[in-house]
């Protein structure tokens, strides 16, 4: 709205006019198409790494609740390992008193009862670190890990559908093609612009008889010579396309990989595991029978306390094997993506 004068100074002629004026455009060189392409695949690229997030933060939360569990666990086996270096200790000193054995293996035995001490001091402060570390992740306190540690043993994966679903995958599908996108938007730059411009406005001297005049106009640019800028830009964005699909090739041979590696890893973790659950039990059973043969004489003190030693060793090497089997399923799991309930 606007109004205006002319004319001398003595004898003015106002003017007054309204109005409206639109331009909508029609064609802009298939710009907007690609732009709202390129939306899209940025949405899902975003979308797939609040995924990846979420999965690595699952990863983290239940790495150190396994290191608290395997911490309260281990405080239970060495109390138990502690009580029968005592009972050992207390066996020793009755055989020396008896003249049975001699001094240099009383002291080693109460060796062992101190080394036994420490180990269950040492592993009360490993517990109080990992207790603290899950109450700051969880941001509430922690007493203890509840739930059983158990490992299940995962069928055979289709690898191919899982690296399609990985969030990390889509990630770098979706960049690969905004590149595209951008490499095809390039085109812009060779194509004309069409808009439509309209205008309704009323104006003259006297306000209460204004005249209407409108106008309509098809408008049609086109940069003949823009000084090589859209050839440059066609230029770069084909070279940037190239070199993001082979990132995008490198990256799908990369997670095929370490979905394989981080599969292959869980299974050796189960294997092992069993393998020292069987030791630990053999293990048990030939103490069991040592200390029996010792206590009649059948045996001495020397290869008892291998036998003895041995023993609480495998205890020591079943219980570190299971964490590394649970830990070896959460990183097979976040390799996909994938939530551990």
């Amino acid at each position: 709205m606007g109004e205006s004068s002319s004319g001398s100074f003595s004898e003015p002629v106002k003017s007054d006019s309204y109005g409206i004026t639109a331009t909508q455009t029609l064609f802009s060189g298939l710009s907007n198409y690609f732009s709202n392409l390129s939306a899209r695949a940025g949405l899902d690229r975003s979308r797939a790494s609040l995924d990846q997030a979420r999965s690595d933060i699952n990863f983290s939360l239940r790495q150190q609740f396994v290191e608290l569990a395997v911490a309260d666990e281990n405080l239970k086996l060495l109390q138990n390992i502690l009580t029968r270096r005592r009972d050992n200790t207390a066996l020793i000193d009755l055989q020396f008193r008896n003249g049975r054995e001699d001094k240099g293996a009383l002291l080693r035995t109460r060796a062992d009862e101190a080394e036994a001490e420490y180990n269950l001091s040492s592993a009360g402060r490993s517990q109080k670190l990992s207790r603290l570390k899950l109450t700051q992740l969880l941001s509430f306190e922690v007493d203890r890990a509840e739930g059983e540690m158990k490992v299940t043993p995962p069928a055979r994966p289709n690898f191919e559908a899982l690296l399609s679903a990985a969030p990390a995958y889509t990630i770098a599908q979706k960049a690969a093609e905004t590149a595209d996108l951008a490499y095809q938007e390039s085109i812009s730059g060779f194509l004309p612009t069409v808009s439509l411009n309209g205008s309704i406005r009323k104006s003259g001297t006297d306000w209460s008889a204004l005249s209407r005049s409108n106008s309509w106009s098809l408008s049609v640019s086109y940069p003949f010579f823009p000084g090589g800028g859209n050839a440059a830009d066609r230029i770069r964005f084909a070279a940037l396309n190239d070199q993001a699909r082979q990132d995008l090739i490198k990256a799908k041979n990369d997670l095929r990989y370490d979905l394989e590696s981080a599969y292959e890893q869980f299974k050796d973790a189960l294997e092992a595991q069993k393998v020292a659950r069987l030791s630990e039990e053999a293990a048990k059973l030939r103490a069991e029978i040592a200390r029996t043969k010792y206590l009649n004489g059948l045996i001495g003190y020397d290869e008892w306390v291998i036998i003895e030693n041995d023993y609480i060793n495998s205890q020591k090497s079943s219980l570190a094997r299971r964490r590394t089997a649970l830990l070896a399923e959460a990183g097979w799991i976040n390799s996909y993506g994938g939530i551990i309930k």
